[in-house]
């Protein structure tokens, strides 16, 4: 993973992960890639998208780097008891690239509030589709 110049964020220790995410934005200015954010940090209990993280994608508005919404569907249920696998299919929902190089700091907690919007219709749809109950029907913003 260090080869693959990934970064690390220790979410205990907000200082720790704020230096992360500086040293992030420097490696890529100097080596511009795609980056995979999780803003979760982590998964909830009964499959409903959890409060967004932010530091990750204040980055991508400081950068200017363009936002692809991406909801992974069917992990949940891949994984219901435990870490272990079942055969479950699962499925990458891609939404619309979001344009950050005009959004404000002021608007943060609204560029925020629109990817995870974003992602709660992808997997919306997703649990529509395959007739499954959705969990995030009522935790929307």
């Amino acid at each position: 993973m260090i080869a693959g110049r990934h970064f690390f964020v220790d979410r205990s220790n907000h200082k720790k992960s704020m230096e992360s995410l500086a040293k992030a934005k420097y490696s890529m200015e100097k080596n511009p890639r795609s980056i995979i954010i999780y803003p979760e940090g982590t998964r909830s209990f009964d499959g409903s998208i959890l409060p967004f993280k932010k530091g990750g994608l204040i980055m991508a508005m400081n950068m200017g780097i363009t936002v692809v919404p991406v909801a992974m569907c069917g992990t949940r249920e891949a994984m219901k008891k435990g870490f272990k696998l079942s055969k479950y299919p699962l499925e990458l929902r891609i939404g619309e690239p979001i344009e950050t190089s005009k959004i404000k700091y002021e608007q943060r907690n609204e560029f925020v509030d629109e990817v995870r919007n974003s992602i709660i219709k992808l997997k919306s749809e997703w649990y529509i589709k395959n007739h499954q109950n959705n969990p995030n029907e009522t935790t929307q913003n």
